[in-house]
């Protein structure tokens, strides 16, 4: 039996089927839920940091005779005999490096404590402090400006501890022409990081390279572990603090 209305014709046997116009309106909503769905899922897949780590860089000042912790932002300014520390701890495995750089003692890498540690002591969960242990730096009487570098990255930067091992190794003169490279190399990682990362950087709290000497901390002072940040980047995450140290 035939049945035609509104422009459409249904044909009933020992079951219903679907005329042609009506099959392609299913196959054009089958087709765009497919769509919608597939958009969801690399939505999300896009969204999934590959770069996520805890991230903690404080100074010890004393004013008044008082002693605190604070946090050491992008630009700060600190004086002599304040001391620093900072720490990481990393949510997925990545790989975060940390240099210091200044005019008179020039590049000097502070984390990981060597190349070496990616291969073995180097794994989420874990708090890594700088320095090691209870030992924070102390800015001497020599004033300033201290410059500390963080990167972190899913995949390791060969090139540019391929540039540290050879600086490490050079000569006066060798040695000022790769430490330029090498900050050159940080800057274009920066721009990379900007350009490519979607970065999502959600607070959590807040609370020998550097000129002078890592000083062995009492065992009343602070975690720095206390002022973490969590960090999470689909890309390069790059930051540079300026400490003028006066």
């Amino acid at each position: 039996m035939r049945l035609r209305g509104e422009g459409e014709m249904f044909i009933f046997r020992n079951r219903m089927e679907w005329s042609v116009p009506a099959r392609m309106v299913m196959s054009v909503l089958a087709i765009c839920a497919c769509l919608l769905l597939s958009n969801v899922c690399f939505t999300g897949a896009a969204e999934t940091p590959a770069v996520e780590f805890k991230w903690a860089f404080g100074a010890l000042t004393e004013e008044d005779g008082q002693s605190r912790i604070v946090p050491v932002g992008r630009d700060a300014a600190l004086k002599t005999g304040d001391r620093l520390k900072l720490m990481i701890e990393m949510k997925r495995k990545s790989f975060i490096y940390v240099f210091h750089h200044n005019e008179r003692d020039g590049l000097t890498l502070l984390f990981p404590y060597s190349f070496e540690q990616f291969t073995a002591d180097y794994r989420p969960a874990v708090k890594y402090y700088i320095p090691r242990g209870e030992a924070w730096f102390e800015l001497d009487k020599q004033p300033g400006t201290e410059k500390f570098y963080l990167l972190a990255s899913a995949e390791r930067l060969l090139g540019l501890e391929a540039l540290y091992t050879s600086y490490r190794a050079g000569d006066a003169q060798t040695k000022h022409q790769l430490s330029n490279k090498i900050l050159d190399k940080i800057r274009t990682l920066k721009r990379q990081g900007r350009d490519l990362a979607a970065p999502a950087e959600r607070p959590v709290a807040i609370g020998g390279a550097v000129r002078g000497v890592p000083k062995q901390a009492g065992p009343a002072l602070p975690d720095v572990a206390t002022l973490a940040e969590e960090i999470a980047s689909s890309g390069v995450v790059s930051r540079t603090y300026n400490v003028e140290h006066k």
